[in-house]
């Protein structure tokens, strides 16, 4: 059997809704790295945070297990910090859609490779960092960005996603040609470099192991997880997965995020 890699993401694929991974699926993919094939993790997530909350599983300090952050833009391995490959913003582009972001009313994050930065303070940032686990640093200025390799920015408006759509549509022809943009979560609006993402993140890892796209499985459950269900030899979306995923891709998961979807995964597509 060829060498397959395995690309997951996290929350609402890997995670339970708790934010754990169940014994089943450690198992799992235990089973997989155990038979010599490749697995990783293709997040939103910052690599270092990533890892810091995954540090508690002994299961993931092995070779063979990588970390795509940054919607797929950074790549490493689990164990270093050492970027494999990575692709960041224009600062002056970026800093351009964050001032527009900011004008509009909206709230705003910003990733580096080491930091995650805001301009407000408030619910929604104490929301997100509830949701994320992660910390942030708070800055008086879009110019104190200059210089920084940016990696994505998120809007997010939780009383009013709706005023996202309408953000990413009317500044499509502005920004099109120059940024991806997509919702990784009702109230999540990200931007990142045109070209870029999960999907583009899983060829560059796949092609650094020697792997065949035909042998790369991806599973996701958001909008942000189309560009690697499509890049895929196998793309799966779990059974609590959006819509508009299920329908690019090519099996959708009896089980869902909290009843070992990537287990099943792994025994029907990787050990059977």
């Amino acid at each position: 059997m060829s060498r397959k890699l395995l690309a997951v993401d996290m929350d609402g694929t890997l995670f339970n809704d708790d934010k754990t991974i169940s014994k089943e699926n450690l198992a799992a993919i235990t089973e997989l790295l155990d038979a010599g094939h490749v697995f990783a993790f293709n997040t939103g997530r910052p690599n270092h945070a990533l890892r810091e909350i995954l540090s508690v599983y002994d299961e993931f300090k092995r070779d063979d297990v990588y970390i795509l952050g940054h919607q797929g833009i950074i790549g490493t391995r689990f164990d270093s910090d050492e970027a494999l490959f990575g692709d960041y913003l224009n600062n002056d582009d970026a800093r351009e859609v964050i001032s527009e972001v900011l004008l509009k009313g909206f709230t705003c994050v910003t990733f580096d490779a080491e930091h995650i930065y805001t301009f407000n303070d408030n619910w929604f940032i104490e929301s997100y960092k509830k949701l994320s686990g992660e910390q942030l640093v708070y800055l008086d200025s879009v110019d104190d960005l200059k210089g920084k390799n940016i990696t994505k920015l998120i809007a997010i408006d939780y009383d009013h996603p709706e005023n996202l759509q309408a953000f990413k549509d009317e500044h499509e022809k502005v920004y099109g040609n120059r940024f991806e943009s997509f919702f990784s979560h009702y109230a999540f609006l990200e931007y990142i470099k045109k070209g870029t993402g999960k999907g583009d993140g899983v060829k560059k890892l796949a092609k650094l192991k020697g792997i065949s796209m035909d042998d790369v499985i991806t599973v996701g459950d958001e909008r942000n997880d189309i560009s690697m269900i499509e890049a895929a030899g196998t793309g799966v979306a779990v059974a609590n997965a959006r819509e508009e995923l299920k329908s690019v891709a090519d099996f959708v998961t009896e089980n869902d995020n909290n009843h070992g979807a990537i287990a099943e995964v792994i025994h029907k597509f990787v050990i059977k």
